[in-house]
């Protein structure tokens, strides 16, 4: 192995392998994912490329894949995350799968195994990632926008009617 795991690689890597063997739930998978910083995303290609050796040979979108409709309703249910420069990398949870991302390689997990990602479908589903999160932080930064006009609103209203002392 030209570059071994170190602990929190090799725990990603047990634990997503205890996930497909049924001895833990998913979601013991995707909290230590989503608890890496914006700046681990060498974390997270480090752990497709390790993924990658134990992948099914059968790219994910070939004959015999999921159907195009499977495939979109799964992708219209995700979550995402990702992770910024200098090492990009996305992360897809959907009903059923989690996919992974680094833009060039990509694997998809569910409880069965891992299968790989062809490299345009990799580069597409990162640019995914950005874009949910990208306009996540949108949404948010509206609603905060719109709770602190509220406050404000708020206060000034409380404020008047206040009596002064004399």
């Amino acid at each position: 192995m030209n570059n071994p795991l170190d602990a929190p690689h090799a725990e990603l890597l047990d634990t997503i392998a205890a996930w497909q063997r049924g001895e833990t739930t998913r979601d013991a998978v995707v909290t230590p994912l989503t608890l890496l910083g914006g700046e681990q995303g060498e974390v997270v290609q480090q752990l497709v490329e390790e993924l990658l050796r134990h992948a099914s040979p059968r790219l994910t979108g070939e004959a015999g894949g999921q159907g195009t409709d499977q495939w979109r309703a799964e992708l219209m249910a995700c979550r995402a995350k990702t992770w910024g420069s200098p090492t990009s990398a996305g992360l897809l949870v959907g009903p059923t799968v989690l996919i992974l991302t680094d833009g060039r390689r990509g694997v998809v997990l569910d409880d069965s195994g891992t299968q790989l990602l062809k490299s345009s479908v990799s580069a597409s589903l990162l640019l995914l990632c950005q874009t949910i999160v990208l306009a996540d932080n949108a949404v948010d930064a509206q609603e905060v926008g719109r709770l602190r006009q509220q406050r404000i609103e708020s206060t000034s209203t409380s404020l008047s009617e206040i009596k002064p002392v004399q």
